[in-house]
């Protein structure tokens, strides 16, 4: 398997091996979950990890821009805003100090944008140590309440903003620009390059905190591994709950389309940092996708929350099929791009 682990080998071989289990910890790791969540007297702190994931396919301001949204995309799925950052950066050798500066000053100047402080970590260059993985961040957060997707109730609306298939796209696009430039033309390729910054969760994130955590937003999960329908398929288990999603009012950019297609790839199936998807009590769904649109971020309901023993599905052309976990498809499309010589 290529990416992120499986539920049946995370559940064969982490879930039982966590250390010591604390009573204050209310969210221990599970999949499908963003965050761990630990009660902290009468408040919860949100916590949350991933690779410092740098490609400097993007040119290294806009790698790390995107390294420090990936990371906190996940953290204000809980509905807690961020407060401190620890990071570790195992740098290749081959890193210059102004290519180090250039990565370092966009976190600090994303940290001070989101009131975030950043309390430890550790830098070096190793032999050995190649982009794009290079470390590895926590964030964390304190708040008086909290979300996961465990909180997902049957009857809710299920709303998904932007397109699929968003993070898939621009990373293709700008792994090999000499064929997709070709193959799908100028202004294709352009719209896709452009998307790049939308490559975030956070303001709509914060919009449904605004909006109001628990009493209206039940849950919130990016469309990362896996794409659209693994995200899906992890809100159903995680709640333990079943879905129901409508093919027809899942929103695919014409130009993220196209590109998929080019590549052979289901846009439904692959990576979509920047899509978020979020539970809603019915009666404020309508409201809530307004109160996105009056911000600039599209959105649509594209299905609702049911009763476990009607499964986790998607209907297209009248008929409904189950969902199930899938690898993502951009790796694979990376690695055959590579293997064929694209530029």
């Amino acid at each position: 398997m290529i990416g992120k682990i499986s539920r049946k080998f995370f559940e064969e071989n982490i879930i039982n091996k966590i250390g010591s289990l604390r009573n204050e910890v209310v969210v221990p790791p599970r999949n499908g979950v963003d965050v761990g969540i630990v009660r902290i007297g009468n408040k919860y702190m949100a916590i949350t990890t991933d690779p410092l994931y740098i490609d400097p396919a993007f040119g290294f301001k806009k790698a790390a821009w995107f390294a420090f949204h990936i990371l906190a995309s996940d953290l204000y799925t809980s509905g807690i805003r961020a407060d401190y950052m620890s990071i570790d950066l195992n740098l290749p050798t081959h890193i210059t100090d102004d290519q180090f500066n250039e990565i370092w000053d966009v976190i600090h100047n994303e940290c001070i944008k989101y009131n975030i402080e950043v309390v430890t970590g550790h830098t070096a260059r190793y032999a050995g140590t190649e982009f794009p993985m290079v470390g590895g961040v926590t964030l964390m957060g304190i708040g008086d309440r909290y979300i996961t997707t465990e909180n997902a109730h049957i009857g809710d609306a299920i709303i998904m903003t932007k397109s699929s298939a968003l993070e898939a796209s621009i990373v293709l696009a700008y792994t090999f620009p000499e064929y997709v430039r070709k193959n799908i033309g100028e202004q294709y390729f352009k719209s896709i390059l452009d998307k790049f910054y939308t490559m975030t969760c956070i303001r709509e994130e914060q919009l449904a905190i605004d909006y109001g955590i628990s009493t209206k937003i039940t849950s919130m999960h990016d469309a990362t591994e896996g794409g659209l329908l693994n995200s899906v398929y992890e809100i159903g288990i995680a709640s333990g709950n079943g879905i129901l999603i409508d093919f027809d009012k899942i929103t695919v950019d014409s130009d993220i389309a196209k590109l998929c297609s080019l590549f052979n790839i289901d846009p439904l199936r692959s990576i979509s940092e920047g899509t978020l998807l979020i539970t809603v009590k019915h009666e404020y769904a309508q409201e809530f996708t307004e109160i996105l649109e009056k911000s600039g971020i599209k959105s649509s309901i594209i299905g609702e929350v049911t009763d476990k023993s009607l499964g986790i599905k998607i209907r297209e052309e009248g008929k409904e099929r189950e969902i199930e976990p899938q690898d993502d498809q951009l790796w694979n499309a990376i690695s055959v791009g590579i293997e064929k010589g694209l530029k």
